[in-house]
């Protein structure tokens, strides 16, 4: 049936030698510096100061954030996304707070990330540990069912997530539709 096993068997080593970003944390992945900079935050949140840190979160901090500034929007920022709707935490910023929403942006991966740590606002990323998995999918799902109170699924795995007077109100796919 398998005429050389060579073949198979080097295939097989190539095929578990890959590594394929974004399926797990890729907390992995980083150099020891950014590891440094990684830091698991207990407080309130929108008392962050220092920029130049990673900030591993919960929903419940995001939720005492919500129930703090009223009007939010929460931006799921996956920072090697290249689609339209994906935009960069600059444009996300402007475009909400011209909006008069408090911006909140979350990323569920360590991949790329700190191309926007440092800049002039926190970034927050899911606190897995939680969750007890480093499965990207699984920890994202579960976060965002305790924030939201609904599934991704159901709301079609789109990004921005808008809150008035600390409610939960929809998500949208695309940030330009937020009202």
């Amino acid at each position: 049936m398998y005429r050389n096993p060579f073949l198979i068997v080097g295939l097989c080593l190539v095929l578990t030698s890959c590594s394929i970003g974004g399926i797990f944390t890729d907390y992995n992945k980083l150099s020891k510096q950014e590891k440094d900079n990684v830091v698991t935050y207990k407080g309130n949140i929108s008392e962050i100061q220092d920029y130049t840190k990673l900030y591993k979160i919960t929903a419940e901090q995001v939720r005492q954030y919500i129930r703090e500034k009223k009007n939010v929007v929460v931006y799921d920022y996956i920072p090697f996304c290249k689609a339209e709707t994906c935009i960069s935490p600059y444009v996300f910023i402007n475009a909400v707070t011209a909006k008069g929403y408090a911006p909140l942006i979350i990323t569920n991966t360590y991949l790329d990330a700190f191309i926007a740590v440092g800049k002039d606002f926190p970034l927050h990323i899911i606190d897995n540990s939680k969750y007890n998995t480093k499965v990207r999918g699984k920890y994202t799902e579960r976060f965002y069912q305790d924030l939201l109170g609904v599934s991704l699924k159901s709301i079609n795995y789109t990004s921005y997530h808008l809150y008035k007077d600390g409610r939960y109100i929809k998500s949208y796919k695309n940030s330009k539709d937020i009202q």
